[in-house]
Formats: structure tokens, sequence, C-alpha cells
């Protein structure tokens, strides 16, 4: 195997995958994925995808109806455990299973269809920025010419950013007899919300909020199960963190990050996965070009926008606010929360 690569990354999630096929695009071919996993693997994620992020994956030739994914048909909106509101939804996909591990799945294999060279089940034990080499876990060096970090928050690459707050999510899947439907329910936790979907048999209930250390989170879930009546096994419980805020997007020039790590991640929705594969075209440009003010600049224009978000996040759950959409919005101006919800919230992620 070659010893030095144009292109290393780390991290075969969806940031990842988009790097390398938008190299490729680009002109450039010499690209190395390493990942810490062998796929299928899991992810926390319920895996709902928008119609601007199909979109993306389109671009890339990944359709994502050949992996089972839907137009949802409704939701309906909850607040303190009671319903408030039937939504039309218009822009959102799920897929049978509500997780994206054939997603991700059918998105590595195209990247390794299209001839981008993978090595699984590898990480980075030691590194040098200065030799430009990275050292892995069987012991093998490895040089590089641009490396790029699109391992996530608990990624190697993490440990050269910093982020002040980050949101939790944490969802359980399993088997039910519940009928089909996505519930979306506020009021559940401080600063986020609580979703559960059900689709042929299987049920996938999940959280998020704003991370807060002395909160216990487990038990937080579990009197949520109770809540709903619901009593799976939680032994399969599974929880991710997702930062609030962006952070440096590139280091010593050519060390590029992408996609969780950098902080493309909505605050308010926890939205992703477009902003990954954004991430991942414009790093691609920005290394072809060899300008990094081309991604240095798409980085300051989402730091730009989820400001906004979070300071709408910190206004949406004030007690007042929160209480006026869902007591007072849903009853009188359906209408209005119906569009604010499929056009802003969905759509616009």
């Amino acid at each position: 195997m070659q010893k030095s690569y144009k292109v290393i990354i780390i991290g075969a999630g969806p940031a990842g995958i988009s790097t390398a096929l938008n190299l490729k695009k680009n002109g450039i071919d010499d690209v190395l994925i390493v990942e810490k996993k062998m796929f299928p693997r899991y992810k926390c994620c319920a895996g709902y995808i928008t119609n601007k992020t199909k979109q993306e994956f389109f671009k890339l030739g990944l359709d994502i109806e050949k992996c089972h994914y839907t137009l949802i048909k409704d939701f309906n909106i909850y607040y303190e455990y009671s319903i408030r509101q039937k939504i039309k939804n218009k822009f959102l996909y799920t897929n049978d299973v509500i997780d994206r591990v054939e997603l991700d799945n059918a998105f590595f294999e195209l990247a390794k269809d299209m001839g981008v060279k993978v090595l699984e089940n590898r990480y980075i034990i030691h590194n040098d920025f200065t030799e430009k080499t990275i050292t892995l876990n069987d012991e093998r060096t490895l040089k590089y010419e641009t490396l790029i970090f699109a391992d996530g928050m608990n990624g190697y690459g993490s440990k050269f950013q910093e982020f002040n707050e980050k949101n939790i999510a944490m969802q359980l899947t399993f088997d039910s007899t519940l009928k089909n439907e996505i519930q979306i329910h506020f009021g559940v936790t401080e600063r986020g919300y609580v979703w559960v979907s059900s689709n042929n048999g299987i049920t996938n209930v999940g959280l998020t909020d704003v991370y807060d250390i002395n909160k216990n989170y487990a038990l937080i879930f579990k009197n949520l199960l109770e809540r709903l009546g619901l009593k799976p096994d939680i032994e399969n419980l599974r929880g991710a963190f997702t930062p609030i805020g962006l952070g440096n997007p590139i280091l010593h020039g050519n060390v590029y990050f992408v996609g969780d790590i950098v902080g493309a991640c909505d605050p308010l929705t926890l939205s992703g996965l477009r902003y990954g594969l954004k991430c991942g075209e414009k790093c691609a440009l920005s290394i072809a070009k060899n300008n990094t003010k081309i991604y240095a600049n798409y980085i300051k224009s989402l730091k730009i926008k989820f400001n906004l978000m979070k300071k709408m996040q910190k206004i949406f759950y004030k007690k007042k606010i929160i209480n006026l959409i869902f007591n007072v919005g849903c009853r009188y101006f359906k209408g209005i929360i119906s569009f604010v919800f499929n056009n802003f919230f969905v759509n616009k992620k």
C-alpha cells in the first residue's frame, strides 16, 4: 500500500464521503479515507432527510429513495404531552427503520464504487503537523499534503477544536405495535424537543436538549418513556453530541475540518446532514483551487446563520414564548404554524 497521499480524510460519514467525491469531481483522485469503524455502522440519528438534503445527495450520485426513503405523510405536534396540531408535511423524508444505517452505508459503497480508497477499522494514534504525517493503530505511518478531519465531535480531530456549548441527542429504537405516526413533542426538555416515530412495527424515540452536565439524561429518558406508556428494554439507548457554534475551519493552511467537527449543525433543529455535505463540496473546491478563502468564507456564512438560530433557540424555549406558540398559536393560527414549520424549520435545512 502506498505511504503518501495528496489528501487524507479522517472519517467516512457523509461529510467525509462528500469531500472525497467532490475532490474527484475536481480532478483529485489521490485520496484516502481512514475510518475507525466497519461499515455498515450505527449512527445515533433518526435519519430524517429534508428535500434540500435529498437534492445534495442526488448531486453526488445517491438517490435516497433507493435507500427506502419516502415522504412522511404528516406530523402530530405535542406540547407537554398533549396534542396541539397536525402538520401536513411537504419536505421531510424518512426510511422504513427510522435510522441512518442504510443511507450511510449506501453513500460509503458509492464512494468505493467511484474508486475512493478506504481503510476501515483504522484510527489515528499520533499525528505530526510539521512532518505532515499520521500514524495509525496498525502502526503504519502515512504522509499527506492535505489532512481533513471529518470524524465528528468525539473523533481525533476534536482535540483541535473548542466549543463552549453543545446539544445532546439520545435515542432508542425498538419493535412495537404502535400505529405509523410521527410525533414531535415540546415542553419535555428545557431547550430541545422529543420525537416518537413509528413505522411498520418499529418505533424510534429520541430527545434533544442543550447539554447540562448537572442533568441525568438517562433518567430523563426513562421518565419520558414512562409518560409515553412505553416499556422497551433501554439497554440499547444511545447518545451523541452536536456542537453549538462554529469552530476553526482550517489549521496551518492544509488541515481542514468538515461536518460536525467544525460545528456545521443548526443549533435550533440539530439539522446537520446538508451542511456536512456542503462542507465537503466547499472544502474540495478550496483544495482544488488552492484557495483556503473559499472554505473559510463558507464557514463564515454558516456562523452568521447559526448565531441567528442560536438566538432564536433561546427565545423560542422561553416559557412564556413556547406557551404562547402552542397554547394560542396552535389554536388560532394553525395555518401560519404549519407554513413556518414546513418552509422555515424543514425546507430551509
